[in-house]
């Protein structure tokens, strides 16, 4: 426990894709440390189980159905969490899309899912949050952007695009939002190994192995490893924090300086 038990007692947050992977150990943080949770996803069947372990957890989670993709959708979404909570604190903006594709391969269709995801629903549910957090004075919007929004993106042309989006959408929100109390910031993970990155993505361990020998801290992150920098910038020791941009890869992006120094 890095962090005081209670410090987000008697605190809203939504957690869009909350329900699993990433989202969902965020999500069960935020539980322990005393924050009413609203769990969105377009799946009832992504949240629904996670409702159910977060309440036993925490002071009360609800799952809500919306679609981040339409802004009629996330404007619902945020009523229900107001009638349902009468606030909203946080804002973790966690979902997200991506497959891998050579770019001259991405369709039309492929190109607007991702994109559509990343960018346009992490732009809606802030903008959408954000009058009810001016009204009160008071806010934290945390984006989930990626490193790939700083460098080349071979093969996830799409994601790359839409999370370069995000950091300077976060930028922006800050400059924008800070003098009324709401403050924005981006946490940036280079490869996250999860379930679902394991069964896709991770069947060649010898490759992974090479490649985590070159990243300083010797591997991939996890989904524990974005918890703490969230809680962080969801706690009173982040105050003076807006418009950051955090890299959590354990270095991965310095691996070119590394091999330059001979590492």
């Amino acid at each position: 426990m890095v962090f005081a038990p209670d410090f987000l007692q008697d605190q809203v947050a939504i957690i869009t894709g909350g329900g699993t992977g990433i989202g969902l150990e965020i999500a069960r943080a935020m539980a322990r440390h005393g924050a009413r949770l609203a769990i969105a996803s377009r799946n009832p069947a992504h949240y629904e189980p996670a409702v159910r372990e977060l309440n036993a957890i925490g002071p009360g989670a609800v799952g809500v159905k919306v679609n981040i993709r339409d802004a009629e959708s996330v404007d619902a979404m945020t009523a229900e969490v107001l009638q349902r909570y009468g606030r909203i604190d946080i804002l973790i903006n966690n979902a997200g899309a991506n497959f891998l594709s050579p770019a001259i391969s991405i369709t039309p269709n492929g190109w607007r899912a991702v994109v559509e995801t990343v960018l346009n629903g992490t732009f809606f549910c802030s903008k959408s949050v954000a009058p009810h957090m001016m009204e009160r004075g008071f806010g934290r919007i945390i984006m989930m952007a990626a490193t790939n929004g700083w460098n080349a993106s071979p093969a996830m042309a799409h994601s790359g695009a839409a999370k370069a989006g995000i950091i300077n959408l976060a930028e922006t929100l800050a400059a924008e939002w800070g003098p009324a109390g709401i403050r924005v910031n981006a946490l940036c993970p280079g490869p996250v190994r999860t379930e679902g990155s394991d069964e896709r993505l991770w069947m060649d361990k010898e490759l992974v192995a090479r490649l985590e020998q070159q990243i300083p801290l010797g591997r991939f992150a996890l989904p524990a490893d974005i918890v703490g920098p969230t809680l962080f910038l969801c706690s009173p020791a982040s105050d003076f924090i807006t418009g950051g941009i955090i890299a959590l890869d354990g270095g991965d992006r310095l691996r070119n300086l590394r091999s330059f120094m001979g590492g």
